[in-house]
């Protein structure tokens, strides 16, 4: 079954400063195992992840295969995905708000809250990578 791309709480795209930039914050309060946001994916081919990871692209993706994790990125492997909703856009976390779910077979990722979130906040999630940046 094909998800929507409809489902998704208020959310906006702000500018969080010269070190952190874009990010995601929530126009309406959101509870806990709510459904932020469920995205179509556009899917990266093997055959092009050659020429797409040296880019900016690969500071957007998730990887989008059975059986890996975030960290399998590096390997330069298998297929990767962009969200194309807001999911891309959110920063990292340690003490994340917010966790994605891939459903890798229906080319959608879900976005659902780890807390209650109140209306203004930002929402952020964990990598689940070693980072190509400083968090601090």
């Amino acid at each position: 079954m094909w998800g929507t791309s409809d489902e998704r709480k208020g959310l906006r795209v702000a500018h969080f400063g010269p070190k952190k930039g874009r990010g995601v914050l929530t126009t309406q309060d959101v509870r806990k195992g709510d459904l932020i946001e469920r995205s179509p994916v556009l899917i990266i081919p093997q055959k092009d992840r050659a020429l797409v990871d040296p880019t900016v692209i690969f500071t957007y993706v998730f990887m989008w295969e059975h059986g890996t994790v975030e960290e399998d990125l590096y390997r330069h492997e298998g297929r990767a995905a962009i969200a194309l909703g807001f999911t891309s856009l959110l920063n990292h976390s340690y003490a994340p708000n917010a966790k994605f779910l891939r459903h890798i077979d229906e080319l959608t990722i879900d976005l659902v809250a780890l807390r209650d979130i109140e209306a203004g906040e930002e929402i952020t999630i964990d990598y689940q990578m070693t980072l190509w940046f400083d968090p601090n």
